[in-house]
């Protein structure tokens, strides 16, 4: 009597799609909790960030009197806006970049892929900070003075757009950072050092002087941010800033990297990033 031997079968697309996006859920919970076993822990310690910095930059933009160029109306939600975004940005690209990076040595497991990695930091850095969003928001709302958003929709989109443009820089400083790794270091770190002052999260585009306008429009958060602030106040128009800019942008970087990313996939190596 012959033995008959297992043979490979082929899955189905559907349980290809299946199986990658149980995996995506298993990689976001372990990201979650990479940082902080507890769960409330590490909620807890992300709004104190957060409460911490709109704390700073409302005390200083009131010590530094630019209180009076602020949009009328609640200048907490004004500080939020600005801070909340930022950090949803450079809070999702430093964990792409640190993901993204072909000598990961989770992509020596078959299924772990770098587009799984990618998907894994933006949504575990987007699930904590929307949570502590929330909390933060809640806590103005029921304490301090009621929150109201002349178009939440608006507000939602230029939220996700500063997170998917973080998730562009985040995979672009990845893929470059394969050639140049400490140099990249040093350059994401000004990046995000720079982004503290021309994200214009402390002023509004339109008080801006136009000599000193061009410093800021380069940058795409400054965009995002500013059109942030003319969804949530209805006595607020942006003038000088559009989304158009950072679609474009945004792609364009996020196609170089992933470019990048799959033609250095194919020479990467270990010793790249050895000390010599």
């Amino acid at each position: 009597m012959s033995m008959m031997l297992p043979t490979n079968q082929k899955k189905s697309k559907l349980s290809k799609t299946i199986s990658f996006f149980e995996l995506c859920y298993h990689s976001i919970v372990r990201n979650v909790r990479k940082g902080h076993s507890n769960a409330v822990q590490g909620l807890i310690m992300d709004v104190l960030q957060n409460l911490l910095l709109v704390v700073f930059f409302a005390l200083f933009i009131s010590i530094l009197g630019m209180r009076s160029v602020a949009v009328r109306g609640n200048f907490i939600l004004y500080v939020m806006t600005g801070v909340f975004l930022y950090l949803s940005h450079v809070k999702v690209m430093g964990a792409v970049r640190t993901a993204a990076s072909p000598t990961d040595t989770m992509l020596k497991h078959a299924p772990v892929t770098m587009l799984l990695n990618v998907i894994s930091a933006s949504f575990s850095a987007l699930y904590i900070q929307i949570l502590s969003m929330a909390v933060l928001l809640f806590a103005t709302h029921v304490w301090l003075e009621p929150v109201t958003f002349y178009s939440l929709k608006g507000v939602v989109l230029c939220f996700f757009l500063a997170w998917l443009f973080g998730i562009a820089m985040g995979v672009l400083f990845s893929s470059i950072g394969i050639f140049f790794p400490k140099p990249m270091t040093i350059i994401t770190t000004a990046y995000t050092r720079m982004n503290m002052i021309f994200s214009g999260k402390m002023m509004l585009a339109n008080s801006i002087r136009p000599a000193l306008l061009p410093w800021f429009t380069w940058n795409p958060l400054f965009h995002i941010i500013d059109q942030a602030r003319g969804n949530a106040f209805i006595n607020y128009v942006p003038r000088n800033t559009n989304l158009t800019y950072v679609w474009v942008v945004l792609l364009i970087a996020l196609v170089l990297g992933f470019m990048i990313d799959h033609w250095a996939r194919k020479y990467a190596s270990q010793s790249w990033n050895a000390r010599r």
